[in-house]
């Protein structure tokens, strides 16, 4: 997942992903503050903001925007975080708002100030990975971030993805299994199964992936792949189906989507469903 769309869903981002996905963004705890990280963390908006608005300031101030990012409101967050001194978070805001350039200064001032803070390499190597395509320079910030913070799987779970797309399958698939407690790890294992023709293992992991998070479209869109090869052909539609009730907007999903109805003899439907491909990707983009 791109780290922009990452950082708009964390609002609604189920529980147990949101607590994990949050932690890069905040700052080092103190203990006076630990009731509102663990408000923040539990999705309990309001009760969050009562408890910030109980802080001095600059503490206030800073608490103020990080809500903002997460409520997916960038301007509001920079106009309020240019009054503090943390460049990370700050440095987020500009993310949100489209200004990368911004966004890597903010980085690096926020690691020449906090040089032991992960999140600052975190965020850089998704940058580099998702936004740039410069796998090496993310995999040199996410083994940095690793360095600072060996606990936070999901850097091992990106890692891997990176390592996986340079054809390092073998260290990918370490990566991926020392990230188990992550979606997109498992994801990737039931990728590197499925490309072994091991069904019954890819179906394994792809299951765990959903359980772990329900709201990826791209792990119901493995799981599709998955039963196409198994010649599973309606339960595949219904994954895309699910899927597309995820991200309306992702046109590869509509082909995806019509190729399998096709492979049923549902000529109505993919015909339907290939006429909506090429409309979205006329406003969005994408390739099957």
């Amino acid at each position: 997942m791109k780290l922009l769309v990452w950082l708009v869903v964390l609002s609604c981002a189920p529980l147990r992903a949101q607590q994990r996905d949050l932690i890069p963004l905040l700052p080092a705890e103190i203990r006076d503050e630990r009731p509102i990280r663990d408000a923040l963390l539990s999705g309990n908006v309001t009760r969050t903001r009562l408890l910030v608005e109980s802080l001095d300031p600059p503490r206030r101030t800073l608490w103020k925007g990080i809500l903002a990012i997460t409520q997916n409101e960038p301007t509001s967050a920079i106009r309020v975080l240019r009054a503090v001194d943390h460049p990370k978070i700050l440095g987020v805001a500009y993310y949100l708002a489209h200004q990368y350039l911004l966004f890597r200064d903010q980085m690096k001032r926020a690691i020449e100030q906090d040089p032991a803070d992960f999140g600052s390499y975190y965020y850089l190597g998704r940058h580099y990975d998702s936004d740039v395509d410069d796998l090496e320079e993310a995999m040199r910030l996410y083994r940095l971030a690793l360095e600072k913070n060996p606990q936070f799987s999901a850097i091992r779970a990106y890692l891997g993805n990176c390592l996986e797309r340079r054809g390092r399958l073998q260290e990918a698939e370490a990566e991926y299994l020392a990230s188990s407690n992550v979606a997109l790890s498992m994801i990737g294992l039931a990728r590197l199964r499925l490309s072994t023709d091991n069904l019954a293992a890819a179906r394994e992991f792809i299951d765990r992936a959903i359980a772990l998070d329900a709201r990826d479209p791209s792990a119901l869109k493995l799981q599709s792949r998955i039963y196409v090869r198994a010649g599973q052909l309606h339960n595949a539609a219904q994954a895309l189906e699910r899927a597309i009730t995820l991200d309306s907007r992702d046109a590869s999903l509509r082909y995806q989507l019509g190729y399998t109805y096709r492979l049923l003899g549902e000529s109505t439907r993919a015909a339907a469903a290939f006429h909506e491909y090429e409309r979205l990707q006329k406003i969005y983009g994408s390739q099957p």
